[in-house]
Order: structure tokens, then C-alpha cells, then sequence
């Protein structure tokens, strides 16, 4: 079977006498000895001709096959086999016929037979191939000295029978071989098996063992033999590029890039995962297939120019370009290499679009070019990796030649320590995943910086070992500015470039955290500009940003550079101390000392605009030593004590008090409890009455009670002030105003009552309101009230801002027939250039200057002059708070027109009023008009 393949080859002119892989002739694929016995090499060398045979040939077959390189390799070795044997075999035809020859000859015979012995020998070490025979009869075994070597025989060494030759292979293989040597002897079947031998101080050694049959002229099986070849080196080759191309398909599928090879057609090899993803296809789906393939055709031609250029220059192409059957944008990148182009494709559609929309980028596109670096692994100093290999885009960005860099660890372009601690971090992560992403600051050969993204995978040449690294580096330190940027703009104040509150909070949180470890005290001051709104509406906006600005560097040169100055927004300042001292009494004097010099430094008049110009701050400081766990409770005390300041006439400094706490926890108590009383209707009015320099009631003024289910009667100066916090006194004012007019409307009917007045006390918070007047409007066609009889008493505090809008609506509640009164007047913002240009009917003297008018000349003179002030401007003047007969008789001495106080009568209800309008005191009488 062996000899007519072999014939074949031989006679076959095209092959001239060398098949280098049969299994690619489709006349020999079906061949027992190819398709069972997996032979694939054959080589056929005629043997010299002799007078005893004149056409034989020496065969060699193999199961793997061999290229022209490798032929050419073992051809003289086997050529001069063939030789050996040429001569071998004439040298046995001589003897064999010639057995007359003299004892000489013999000799001689004798002596070429054993070099041709020992040159067979030679070559069958140099093949590395041993022969040995079998005699079917005997069971004695013949094999040649390379043989032995193969197997690890010693000197002298040598295998007897076919039971010492099974026990010198691997007992997983011994019954494989037994059997197939036992078909060889009984039934003439050839072998040709990759086996594991036994090797004496040795590993196992993989052999190819080749047996076949001889057989006599009669046909019987003589013997059998063969040869075995030491294939260890080729297995161990074909393992190691298995591995290496395990590891590159891992490397491949590990990269978080779409990345895929094309062939020289631009068609799909190879797909890892990221791509599927991405190019929304399987790998069955694109293999084979050109890359343009179900793109558009305006796509299409650009892909393959591009790609084009790339497969002829062998450079790189990159570019990016709409995908509309994906519906995104895609970088691709193709790198040229032998059998094709490695392509990587990246979604950069939300790049696009932020570019786009942020218009960020001086130009519509921006390609990064990737660094890529190899660092043979624990080649360096101390085991560092050791560059090897950088790409052109290393040398650009880096500004580092190959030269300067090949040999080097990576360290030569880390700029700090941190930045090395962070990548030998990295570094001890790989030798667990193999692979990581990082962001590093890389220094240029020029001293300057940038920020790359960093990734790293490994080659391994085992599954311990690492070779070498891979690092691919992207420039992103545009992105890395503008995030800097980002992170500044959230935590600083754009105006000042102090913290924001987000960062004091974070910086606070941090200090109470180190303050409850070390026992040190902290402090808070909440620092608020007098009057800045004032400064902002006369000279600008932009002169009161430039004033906080020099507020915001006057603080920050006054404290500790550890200590943090923040702007909460608008004029609100806040600076935080730490590390003050372990002691209470200690802290508590350096925080006076710095508070009082921040006190003093904002004092100092500033410079702006060419104008000097004096702010004064009101400051409020609270202290800190870890036991409070909510920063949000510490600013609140801060800010307490800062209103507390403000309180107190500004321009000073106040300490939190937990009184002042109490007193905010009480009045939000009265502001919920306002809430409550607003909707279950527990207010009520009283009315006192006004009388005339005769005695007789004009009119009354509505003063609001709180009837409270549990503290009963509550007066107005215990809620008021809550009400216009909590801007409750809008519904409530609203109440007493309609409750005024609803009440005019009953006593319209009733001709005793039908000219009273009732005067209704309006918040400043009311008067603001945009409708306001639009209210009272309504509130006096409802009831059909005549307006004239419902008199507005508003406070002097709206005189101190917006002073055209409150002249506006104070003439359109003139034009509806209101009555006017400026209340309390005299203790507040009243001047004479805007008292003329109010539409005013009535002034009323502060019960202040009424109680001791009689024993204080200052208010004395008060009091005249407001009176003779009230007459020059035809105003009637009203006097609240008269107590005795001898005020009341001082102030109509003076001109006083009318008087309110406990002396005529007290706040009263509408039933007691209405008795007492009945049945009025010997001192007074209701007015009646014919």
C-alpha cells in the first residue's frame, strides 16, 4: 500500500518525486494511508542502480507536512541515506553471491558493511530518526544507536523483545502501541502514531513511531519495522504559537474599542465583541463581507478611498463620518499590516454633539492621536518594565525620540511622585486582571505636562508569566481642563472666586469630622454687608459686585490661608476656623481677636469706581468642637447671630445664644400655629374709638386679636411680626380689611353710626403687594361701602425705598376716595422733600412722644412740631396712646385735632362697642350729623 503511493509520487513528472501535502492531490485524499493513517509528507529518492537491483528508491512519510525550505534542509541527509543504503544493499547482493570469495575479501566486505553501518548511523543522528526491526519468529529486536538515544538507553542498552520496547512509552499510550504492533505482525497494517516516550532523568519525550510489514516471496510477514523520530521540539513550537494566538484572540476581545481585521478586499477576518456591538451585526453576519458593504453609497466610496490609501501607502488613515443605518457618528482608525488593515471604530456621536452644541473646539473636528508604547516586563532597575517599542504618535506628543526612550523605564515621563505611586498602583491591579485603564500626567521633553488616558494590557508567554506591556495612551487634557474647569465653576463663586456654599459644606463636614478626632475647637462667622442693597440700586449692580469683590480679598488676607472664606450669595459671607485650640476659653479668645479684626479690616473705607466708599459688616459667630454632627444646624446658628447683630444696629459683632435659637424655634411655633388660626377663623377684631378736640367719636381703629383656644386673647405685637416673616400677613390684613368694610356696611344702616370711620392699619409686606389696590377695590364694591369713611393708616417704613411706586398707588387709592394716614409718624424714614409729595389726609403722633409729651421737652417739641408740620400741609393730626386729661388737653392746646388712648376708651369688641356707642363716658359723645 506504502509502495504504490510511493510508486505513484515517483513516476508523477509534476511532483518529481516529493508530495508536500497529499492531502491536497484529490487522487490521494481518499488513500488509506492518507485518510486513516494521516500520512501527509512524502519523498521518494531512487537508489543508485546496481547489478542486483536496478530500479529501487528510499521513501520518507510523514503526518505533517513540510515546506520547500524544510525539504531542501533535510534533502542532503537523506540523499546520502539513500546512498548508504544503495551501497548496504550491494554489499549484501555481493556476499550473498559471491560466498566463494577468499577469507580476505570477506574481511573486506565486512569492514564496508560496517561503515556503511556507521555512516547509516550518521545520518539517521543527523534525521534525527533511529530504526529497528522485529523478527516475527524470534521476537528479537534490532534497532539502530539512534534509537537508543531517542529512547535514553544507556551504553550497551539496548531493547530485546516487544514487550521492552511497549514499556518504553507512557503508560496512557502503552495499549495503543501494543495493538498496533500486534496488527502489523498478524495482518500487515502499517502505523504512524505521535506518541509520548519514557525517558530515564527526563521528561516525557513525544516521538513519531513508524512500523510497517516486510513480507517473504511467499507473502508471509518475516518481520516488522520501522523508525521512530524525535518530534519534541516541533510539538513544543506547536503549542507555544497556540498559546500565543489564545492570548492575542484574548487581547483582541479584551480591548473596549471596537477593533476588527480586514483582508486586502477590505473584507471582514476577524470581529471582536465591542464591534458586534457596535456595527450591530455577528461575526457570522460580517464575515467575508466587505466593511462598506450596507452602507450608503456616498459612505461607501469614502470607506473605500480611505482604505484604500491606507492598503497602498501602508499608513494609517483615520477619519470620522456619519453611519446612518447605525444613526452615529464613528471614528475609524485602519493601520496597514500584511495580510490587511486593523480597524478600530468608535461612537464619538456624543462628542460630536457636545462640540457642536458648545461650539468648545477651534476646530469642527478634533482627532486624538493615540500613543502606543511596548515595555518588556521586570526587564528595568528594580524589576520595572523597560521601553522597547513607541510609535510615531509617542514621538510628537511626547517630544521623546526612540532613541531617547528605548531602554527606559517609564518613569522618565512621570512628572510627580503621585503620578508614578498611581501607575505602579495600576501595575500590581495588572498582575491580577491583566489589563487597566488609568488617567496620568505625562511630562513632555520640554518640561511641559499633559493628561493622557491610559490603557494597558499584557502578553503573556504562559498563564503566569507576562512578557511584556501594551500601553495605549490617548491625549486628553482639553477635556481634563475643561472638566477642571466644570469643577470650579460648581464649586467656586464665579464673581469672587471664593467657595461656594456646596464646597463649605463639604470643607465643614470635613472639619466637625477632624474636630470630633482631635478635640479641637472650630468656629463659624457669617459676615452680611449693611445696607448693600442700597449701594446696589443708587450706583449699580456693577459697583456692588466691584465692592464684593474687595470685600471677598480684604477676609481672605485676613485669616489663616488653612482657614476657608466662602460667599453664600449675594452679600453673604462665611468664614470657617479650625484648629483654634483643644481648649473652650482659649478658642472662644482668638475667635474674638480674628472676628474683631475681620470687623475692623471691612471698616476701612474702599476704593471703587474712583469714589470712596464706607461698608459695614453685622457678623454673627457660632463655635464648633465635634459634638454637632449637621452643618446645616452650625450656619443656621451663625446666621442667628448675625440678624442678632443687625438687630442691635448693625456694624458689630454677636455670638450665638441658645436663646436665640429658642427664640426662632418659638416663633416658628407662632408662625405654624398662625396657619392654623388663619384657617379655623380664631382672629377677631376690636376697634377703638377716636374722638374730636369736643369729645365726639369720628371714628374707630380696627386692631386685630388672636383668640387663641389655649392662651386666650393674643395682642398683635406677639404675632405681627411673625405674620410678616412668614408672609402670613397678607391673608390676614386682607381679613381685617374686609372684616372693616363689612362693618362700615352695617352701620351705614343705622344713623347714629352711618358717618363713623374705621381706620385699618396696612403692613408694609400688604401695601407691596401688585394687587393691593385691586383688593381694596373689590373689598369696597362688595360691601358698598362709601370709601371716604375707610381710612388707611400706613407706616413710614414705606417711605424708605420705592418711593414713586408707593406715591402711584397711594394716588390711585386716593382717586378711589380712601382716606390716608401716615401711622407712627415721626420714629421712622419721614422727610420733608417726600412728605409733600404724598397724597396724604392725616398724620398720627407715635404714642412714644404722646406719653411723656408732659415731662420731656424734646417731646414736647416733637409734638408741636409735627402738629404745626400737619397745618402747613392741611393735614389733620391724630394723637395715639392719650392716657391722661392733661396730654390731651397739652396737645389741643397745640392745634391736635383728634385723640385715640385708654383715656376716651380701650380696644373694644364690636358687641361692647356698639353698647358703649349706645351709652357713651361723661367725656365723650358719638358725632351725629343733621
Amino acid at each position: 500500500m506504502a509502495a504504490e503511493l510511493c510508486a505513484e509520487v515517483m513516476a508523477d513528472p509534476e511532483l518529481a518525486g516529493t508530495c508536500h501535502d497529499l492531502t491536497a492531490v484529490a487522487a490521494w485524499a481518499h488513500h488509506p494511508l492518507v485518510a486513516s493513517l494521516r500520512t501527509r509528507f512524502c519523498l521518494v529518492l531512487p537508489l543508485p542502480a546496481s547489478e542486483a537491483y536496478s530500479d529501487t528508491w528510499l521513501a520518507l512519510l510523514d503526518g505533517e507536512p513540510r515546506n520547500a525550505e524544510q525539504v531542501k534542509a533535510m534533502l542532503p541527509a537523506l540523499q546520502a541515506l539513500a546512498i548508504h543504503v544503495g551501497q548496504l544493499q550491494e554489499l549484501v547482493y555481493q556476499q550473498q553471491q559471491s560466498a566463494h570469495l577468499t577469507q580476505g575479501r570477506e574481511e573486506r566486505l565486512g569492514k564496508a558493511l560496517h561503515e556503511s553501518e556507521s555512516r547509516l548511523n550518521l545520518t539517521e543522528h543527523t534525521a534525527g530518526v533511529g530504526s529497528w526491526s522485529v523478527d516475527i519468529n524470534t521476537g528479537h529486536i534490532q534497532h539502530s544507536d539512534e534509537y537508543g538515544s531517542i529512547l535514553g538507553l544507556g551504553p550497551g542498552e539496548t531493547v530485546e523483545d516487544l514487550a521492552a520496547m511497549v514499556l518504553r512509552y507512557t503508560p496512557e499510550w502503552r495499549t495503543g502501541i501494543r495493538q498496533r504492533l500486534e496488527r502489523c505482525a498478524q495482518m500487515g497494517e502499517a502505523f504512524d502514531e505521535e506518541i509520548q516516550v519514557q525517558v530515564p532523568g527526563a521528561s516525557p519525550k513525544w516521538v513519531r513511531t513508524v512500523g510497517n510489514a516486510v513480507r517473504d516471496a511467499q507473502g508471509r510477514i518475516v518481520r516488522i519495522q520501522g523508525a521512530v523520530q524525535d518530534i519534541s521540539a516541533q510539538k513544543q513550537a506547536q503549542q507555544e504559537t497556540l498559546r500565543l494566538a489564545m492570548r492575542l484572540t484574548t487581547t483582541l476581545a479584551s480591548i473596549t474599542e471596537a477593533f476588527v481585521t480586514l483582508d486586502r478586499q477590505c473584507c471582514f477576518t476577524y470581529l471582536n465583541q465591542e464591534s458586534e456591538r457596535l456595527l450591530q451585526k455577528t461575526t457570522a453576519e460580517l464575515l467575508g463581507r466587505e466593511v462598506w458593504h450596507d452602507f450608503s453609497d456616498g459612505l461607501a466610496q469614502r470607506l473605500r478611498t480611505q482604505l484604500g490609501v491606507a492598503l497602498k501607502t501602508n499608513r494609517r488613515v483615520e477619519l470620522e463620518d456619519f453611519f446612518p443605518t447605525l444613526g452615529k457618528w464613528l471614528e475609524v482608525r485602519a493601520y496597514p499590516f500584511a495580510e490587511g488593515l486593523a480597524v478600530y471604530f468608535r461612537d464619538v456621536t456624543e462628542r460630536r454633539r457636545s462640540q457642536e452644541q458648545l461650539m468648545l473646539l477651534e476646530t469642527s473636528v478634533a482627532r486624538l492621536n493615540d500613543i502606543v508604547a511596548i515595555a518588556e516586563a521586570g526587564s528595568g532597575p528594580e524589576g520595572e518594565p523597560r521601553i522597547v517599542f513607541v510609535n510615531d504618535a509617542f514621538e510628537k506628543q511626547t517630544g521623546y525620540s526612540r532613541d531617547e526612550v528605548l531602554g527606559q523605564t517609564p518613569r522618565i515621563l512621570l512628572e510627580l511622585d503621585p503620578a508614578m505611586f498611581k501607575l505602579l498602583e495600576k501595575a500590581r491591579g495588572l498582575r491580577e486582571t491583566r489589563q487597566a485603564r488609568t488617567e496620568l500626567m505625562i511630562r513632555r521633553k520640554n518640561g511641559a505636562s499633559f493628561w493622557i488616558e491610559l490603557e494597558v494590557v499584557s502578553v503573556q508567554a504562559s498563564a503566569e508569566e507576562v512578557t511584556h506591556w501594551v500601553a495605549v495612551g490617548r491625549d486628553i487634557t482639553q477635556r481634563k481642563n475643561a472638566e477642571d474647569m466644570i469643577r470650579h465653576l460648581a464649586f467656586y463663586d464665579p464673581l469672587t472666586d471664593l467657595p461656594n456654599r456646596q464646597l463649605l459644606l463639604d470643607r465643614l463636614q470635613k472639619a466637625l469630622s477632624q474636630s470630633a478626632r482631635s478635640g479641637q475647637f472650630g468656629a463659624l462667622m457669617f459676615i452680611d454687608l449693611d445696607n448693600f442693597k442700597i449701594l446696589n440700586d443708587t450706583l449699580g449692580h456693577h459697583v456692588g459686585d466691584q465692592l464684593l469683590q474687595q470685600v471677598a480679598q480684604r477676609l481672605t488676607k485676613s485669616v489663616r490661608k488653612t482657614d476657608t472664606v466662602a460667599r453664600l450669595g449675594g452679600d453673604e459671607f462665611v468664614v470657617m476656623v479650625d484648629d483654634l485650640s483643644t481648649d473652650a476659653a482659649a478658642a472662644a479668645g482668638k475667635l474674638r481677636t480674628l472676628a474683631e479684626k475681620v470687623l475692623n479690616v471691612l471698616r476701612e473705607p474702599f476704593q471703587i469706581a474712583g469714589h470712596q466708599h464706607f461698608a459695614t459688616p453685622s457678623i454673627g459667630a457660632t463655635s464648633f468642637n465635634g459634638d454637632q454632627s449637621d452643618v446645616s444646624e452650625l450656619l443656621k446658628q451663625a446666621d442667628l447671630a448675625m440678624y442678632q447683630a443687625k438687630g442691635l444696629g448693625r456694624n458689630t459683632l454677636c455670638y450665638f445664644d441658645p436663646d436665640m435659637q429658642a427664640s426662632v424655634s418659638a416663633n416658628a411655633a407662632v408662625g405654624a400655629a398662625l396657619r392654623v388660626g388663619l384657617r379655623e377663623k380664631q382672629f377677631v377684631v376690636h376697634y377703638q374709638p377716636q374722638v374730636d378736640r369736643q369729645g365726639a367719636i369720628t371714628g374707630v381703629e380696627a386692631l386685630v386679636r388672636w383668640q387663641h383656644p389655649e392662651k386666650g386673647l393674643v395682642k398683635p405685637a406677639d404675632f405681627i411680626p411673625v405674620a410678616e416673616d412668614t408672609g402670613l400677613i397678607l391673608p390676614l390684613g386682607m381679613w381685617v380689611l374686609e372684616t372693616a368694610c363689612e362693618q362700615l356696611a352695617a352701620w351705614a344702616s343705622r344713623e347714629q353710626t352711618a358717618h363713623l370711620s374705621i381706620a385699618v392699619n396696612v403692613s408694609v409686606y400688604q401695601f407691596r403687594h401688585p394687587n393691593f389696590v385691586d383688593m381694596v377695590m373689590a373689598a369696597i364694591q362688595r360691601t358698598g361701602i362709601r370709601p371716604h369713611r375707610l381710612k388707611l393708616e400706613l407706616t413710614e417704613s414705606l417711605l424708605a425705598d420705592r418711593m414713586e411706586i408707593t406715591i402711584q398707588k397711594m394716588g390711585m387709592l386716593k382717586e378711589l376716595g380712601v382716606t390716608l394716614s401716615l401711622d407712627d409718624f415721626g420714629v421712622g424714614y419721614s422727610s420733608l422733600s417726600c412728605l409733600k409729595r404724598l397724597p396724604l389726609d392725616q398724620l398720627k403722633i407715635d404714642k412714644g412722644f404722646v406719653a411723656d409729651v408732659l415731662t420731656d421737652p424734646n417731646d414736647a417739641a416733637i409734638s408741636r412740631a409735627i402738629i404745626a408740620l400737619a397745618q402747613s400741609l392741611s393735614l389733620q393730626v391724630v394723637a395715639e396712646g392719650v392716657e391722661t386729661q392733661e396730654a390731651r388737653d397739652f396737645l389741643a392746646y397745640l392745634g391736635c385735632d383728634q385723640f385715640q388712648g385708654h383715656l376716651f376708651a380701650p380696644a373694644l369688641p364690636i358687641e361692647t362697642l356698639d353698647a358703649f356707642l349706645r351709652n357713651p363716658s361723661p367725656d365723650m359723645m358719638p358725632m351725629v350729623v343733621g
